[in-house]
């Protein structure tokens, strides 16, 4: 039987490690933001952000790889077949490679036709595609990185990872610098400077697990048919969500574009990046737990699988909410604040689309509990009909003449739904008592939030927004919500293991 004292170690720890990475790239990355917004301008930001949808506009298929190397790679680590965890390594890089030429052809045959016919600034088109061309090839180089990514995360080496996305983060806000003082375009050169540093990480990575991993040794010769046809087909379920996501995450920005211009797509491309930037911390959480998920349910250890279910979805949303709530009360001073110029509609879109990320928080360690089982099809094919139902609904809206944020609520709406569906489903997949787990989860964030939400919301309907208000508001939070989260969201053996991830932190005597 596995140690459970140590993976509740492990994942503090790792935790702790990804929290740090977190402040230093939340702080580091919203300066960026608001420095490439100043030196481009808003027209030049929001054709960034336009460009780079079409470019990413199949991520869909990199995400379903993704999932299905970082998930064959885990399951093989809990099993503990290292002849197997190096041949997994070796058709996923043999999958990357033939994904990233074949998504290159296809790019580079449809996205000048599609960049062509957006709503861009005359003059400015032509940079447009450079700038498409560019980030096309960042994009292919990010795919063929995803295994040596998910073999890192598999391992749980996230001290690494942390310390790596610091430099990361770094590097990005430095080159972006370079732009206040160069004169070419700095639309082109600001996509140049991104490639530069996308090169740069991709030959740290794979260094890294050259060296410490032996099954990342490419095995250039080898070919295992049905090892392909297994990774194929998971991908190809897990395709179908990935796809839904991305599909309709690009037709709402180009929806937004054609009924708002590009100045609504900068609106949107500042909210992505403050929710990117928060989200992180339910990344970093999810991190550091996933791999016990899928380790857990390979070893046949349900009852630690089903505690790791039940705890995380409770603690990944007080986790996000704690940074998201004091944004959501406070968006528009915070928006004033960082940027130069705000554009318009940024705080509403902000807050919707923290909700939207807030009703994924408490739902990805069921996600991750579906990726373990392998048994992705009917899941799969109930989340993506609903998702799928944004584009249509979306148009609608705002065909009929309804604001931009409308479209966003439908969006968040929509998670909603797909959230009960999942969870009613897990019943017939991994024997979820729902009953049980609504009372433990969803109970104990009812209560945590009507202890700590009251109290700060009315202090800044009467008080307002400034310094001392906000800072008066944290203050008032975090006195009501740390205690709540504690004694109110925890179970008793929740608490016990908080306590024991605390004194293992402390100095000893």
């Amino acid at each position: 039987m596995a140690d459970h004292g140590k993976d509740t170690a492990r994942i503090g720890k790792n935790t702790l490690a990804l929290f740090f990475r977190l402040l230093v790239v939340t702080l580091v990355g919203l300066y960026t933001s608001r420095v490439i917004l100043k030196v481009l301008g808003q027209d030049d930001f929001g054709i960034y952000n336009i460009v780079g949808t079409i470019v990413v506009f199949l991520m869909f298929l990199k995400q379903a790889l993704t999932n299905a190397s970082y998930r064959f790679f885990t399951y093989e680590l809990g099993v503990g077949n290292a002849v197997r965890l190096r041949e997994t390594f070796a058709m996923s890089i043999n999958v990357h490679l033939i994904l990233a030429g074949i998504l290159f052809i296809v790019m580079e045959a449809a996205g000048p036709l599609v960049i062509s016919g957006l709503n861009i600034p005359s003059g400015r088109m032509a940079a447009a595609q450079v700038v498409f061309q560019i980030s096309l090839v960042s994009f292919c180089l990010e795919i063929v990185k995803t295994p040596f990514n998910s073999c890192i995360i598999a391992h749980e080496r996230m001290n690494f990872y942390a310390l790596t996305s610091i430099v990361e983060v770094v590097l990005k806000l430095l080159l972006v610098l370079l732009l206040s003082v160069i004169t070419i375009d700095k639309l082109i050169l600001y996509a140049l400077l991104m490639l530069g540093s996308a090169v740069v990480m991709f030959i740290w990575y794979v260094i890294y697990c050259r060296i410490y991993f032996p099954e990342t040794k490419y095995l250039s010769r080898f070919w295992d048919k049905s090892l392909f046809k297994g990774m194929l087909s998971y991908s190809g379920w897990s395709l179908l969500v990935n796809a839904a996501d991305i599909v309709v995450q690009q037709m709402r920005n180009i929806f937004m574009n054609i009924f708002g211009g590009v100045r609504a797509n900068a609106a949107i491309g500042v909210a992505n990046q403050v929710n990117g930037k928060l989200s992180g911390v339910l990344s970093s959480f999810t991190q550091a737990f996933n791999p016990q998920i899928i380790k857990s349910y390979a070893q046949g250890d349900r009852a630690y699988f089903m505690r790791l279910l039940y705890s995380t979805s409770k603690l990944s949303f007080f986790l996000l909410f704690s940074f998201a709530f004091p944004v959501m009360m406070n968006v528009d001073f915070i928006l004033d604040f960082w940027l130069v110029e705000v554009p318009d509609n940024s705080g509403i879109f902000l807050n919707l689309i923290l909700c939207y990320s807030l009703v994924d928080s408490f739902s990805s360690p069921l996600f991750m509990a579906v990726h373990a089982t392998g048994n992705l099809k009917v899941h799969q094919i109930l989340m993506a009909s609903i998702k799928v139902v944004n584009i249509p609904l979306s148009w609608i809206l705002l065909k009929a003449g309804l604001p931009l944020w409308s479209v966003l609520a439908a969006w968040a709406g929509l998670n909603v739904v797909c959230d009960i569906v999942r969870i009613i489903y897990m019943k017939t997949l991994i024997g979820l008592e729902i009953g049980a787990y609504v009372k433990d989860v969803f109970g104990g964030m009812a209560l945590v939030l009507l202890a700590s939400v009251p109290v700060p919301v009315l202090f800044h309907h009467y008080c307002g927004e400034g310094w001392w208000q906000l800072a008066a508001f944290m203050g008032i939070f975090f006195v009501l919500y740390v205690p709540a989260v504690f004694f109110l969201g925890l179970n008793a053996k929740e608490r016990g293991y908080a306590l024991d991830i605390i004194k293992s932190k402390l100095p000893k005597r």
